[in-house]
């Protein structure tokens, strides 16, 4: 989002957005219309009290009557009690009805953000969406328990205080009154400031997050390359900037509070200076300056308040503009597929063309076939395509032209989840979740049994090196696997690809960040993963793919060779030297 279109949100109160946000409450109806009742009950009946304690003072008191001072004195308490239980469930009601409003719409927007395209992901940053998922959708929440009802309630309070006083004495209310355009124009030059500080100290938070963030990940490289220093005042320059912006904020309120304490106490004054004019000369009662003294300090409160809501609501609304334009964003998979049948695993290209831009194209009219059980092995330079032709086999991304028939079905005729379900994909760099080793194998799949689960450990061979861990199954894991080898991190990857039962299997590049004594373990798992099942295997190490049953060799999006290993070493062409110059490396 630009920061133009942001600062036209904050600027300006987008009906069309505050409609959308305040729908997002609509389950929940019933707790809006307590909260409103509630607000409009305390802005209404908090008043009544300077009335009460004028009739006290000018009725009770001045004629001395005792029962009628008691009687008041109970109508006050009580009334105080009241006001105190009606603010408690307005102040519940009202932060509630954020938090249930906010649980929904982060569950909304992971939701969606599970359904995107790969290629979503590709544009928009990571850390961007984690803001829009967490802090941004936190900030909503303000918007109900300090927003538009709470703001409601304010003016309304206002507007009765104002009639309260006019009713009361006219005159008076004018004098007292005199100083609201100073403390209008106090609020007005307060929000702007108060605004453009907040944004700011957005702006250094997600600077600050993000700095953290990258450097702790990649600690090593700082460390290996003795940055540490450099890096240091790096963070010390962008915490310096994010202080500065809270200290700049800090700034408008050290000012703005105080100024409306002397317009409160400039009005009192001028309340006093004229009330005992008009008490000496028998015009105004003792009651109805008292009355007046509490009508001013209910008049000025809300106004202070007023302004620096509003700057909440702008930032829940601005933060809400966000949130739904990743919610309003259409690039998703399409899963609604009828076919559902069970997967053989024939697999066919044809003439497919596919570019992650419309002006590039990378995949350039490749055809091939797999058939049921066969394995075929993709090889070729960095760029050649390999990758993409099964990202688009997986339907992570949808390919321009052409077609991919999966046992003589159309690609996008297959129910997406239905599909996915019989297909594993292992990758070069594994990923592993947080928490243990059987819920890493698993992914939480109730389908999948402790029998089951050991079987597919024994059968890969990653049982024995489980139960020596801490915990065997129930080993933790950290994060992304890093309390593992690289070669344990693959293992239960083949295991979580069997246990699953696929019947198309997809290898990218399995073996090539690991030792040859590594590699070796792992091409027995390889081999016992592979039985029975339609395989795709990406190489990096061509020893690896001997046995194929056939071998396409792509160079910049197009079939370059294809045949087995045997047939293309006979050849003497482009794989007869990927071979050769791996050798040679691999000598040296």
């Amino acid at each position: 989002m630009s920061s133009e279109k942001s600062s036209k949100t904050g600027d300006v109160l987008d009906l069309h957005l505050l409609g959308r946000i305040i729908r997002l409450a609509k389950p929940y109806k019933k707790y809006g219309f307590l909260a409103i009742f509630t607000t409009i009950f305390m802005a209404v009946v908090s008043p009544l009290q300077p009335i009460l304690i004028q009739r006290t003072l000018d009725v009770h008191v001045a004629n001395g009557d005792a029962d009628g001072l008691i009687r008041m004195i109970t109508i006050l308490l009580g009334l105080l009690l009241l006001q105190t239980i009606v603010m408690f469930f307005n102040t519940w009601i009202t932060n509630y009805l954020g938090q249930q409003v906010i649980n929904d719409l982060r569950v909304r927007v992971y939701r969606h953000l599970m359904s995107m395209k790969v290629r979503y992901y590709d544009k928009t940053p990571i850390g961007t969406l984690v803001t829009r998922s967490v802090s941004d959708i936190e900030t909503v929440a303000n918007i109900f328990s300090q927003g538009v009802i709470t703001i409601t309630g304010d003016m309304l309070q206002i507007v009765v205080i104002t009639i309260l006083m006019f009713v009361t004495d006219w005159k008076l209310s004018l004098i007292c009154l005199s100083v609201l355009p100073l403390l209008i124009y106090a609020s007005n030059q307060f929000r702007k400031g108060v605004k453009k500080a907040f944004q700011d100290v957005r702006t250094q938070i997600a600077r600050l997050n993000a700095f953290v963030q990258e450097h702790i990940t990649g600690m090593r490289v700082v460390q290996i390359f003795n940055r540490e220093n450099r890096e240091f005042e790096k963070f010390r320059e962008i915490n310096r900037l994010h202080r500065d912006a809270n200290i700049r904020s800090i700034f408008h309120y050290a000012i703005f509070f105080p100024i409306v304490e002397i317009i409160t106490a400039t009005a009192i004054g001028l309340l006093i200076w004229y009330g005992s004019r008009g008490a000496l000369s028998g015009t105004t009662s003792p009651g109805i300056i008292v009355a007046f003294i509490l009508y001013l300090n209910m008049f000025f409160r809300p106004i202070r308040m007023i302004a620096d809501r509003f700057n909440t609501m702008q930032m829940g609304m601005v933060a809400s503009e966000r949130i739904f334009k990743v919610l309003d964003d259409v690039d998703q998979v399409e899963v609604s597929g009828k076919h559902r049948a069970g997967v053989r695993g024939e697999v066919v290209f044809n003439t497919v063309r596919f570019g992650y831009n419309e002006d590039e194209e990378i995949i350039k009219g490749i055809s091939f076939d797999v058939p049921e059980g066969k394995t075929l092995a993709l090889v070729g330079a960095t760029g050649s395509g390999k990758s993409t032709l099964v990202n688009l086999l997986t339907r992570f991304y949808d390919y321009n032209e052409g077609e991919i028939l999966i046992d003589g079905v159309e690609l996008s005729e297959w129910d997406l989840s239905n599909l996915r379900s019989q297909v594993a994909f292992v990758l070069q760099d594994v990923f592993l979740f947080s928490g243990s080793i059987r819920d890493n194998i698993t992914l939480m799949n109730p389908d999948i049994t402790e029998e089951k689960m050991i079987e597919a450990s024994k059968r890969i061979g990653a049982h024995t090196f489980i139960q020596k861990l801490d915990g065997g199954y129930d080993y933790e894991v950290m994060e992304r696997g890093s309390s593992l080898s690289v070669g344990q991190r693959q293992l239960i990857s083949f295991v979580r690809a069997l246990a699953y039962n696929p019947r198309i299997l997809i290898l990218d590049e399995a073996t090539s960040s690991v030792d040859s004594e590594t590699e070796q373990l792992i091409q027995v798992a390889i081999a016992e993963l592979m039985k029975g099942r339609t395989s795709i295997v990406i190489a990096h190490r061509l020893s690896t793919i001997r046995n194929a049953d056939e071998i396409l060799v792509l160079k910049k999006g197009n079939v370059l060779e294809r045949g087995n290993h045997d047939d293309l070493v006979k050849a003497e062409g482009a794989y007869h030297e990927l071979l050769q110059q791996q050798q040679i490396a691999e000598l040296t």
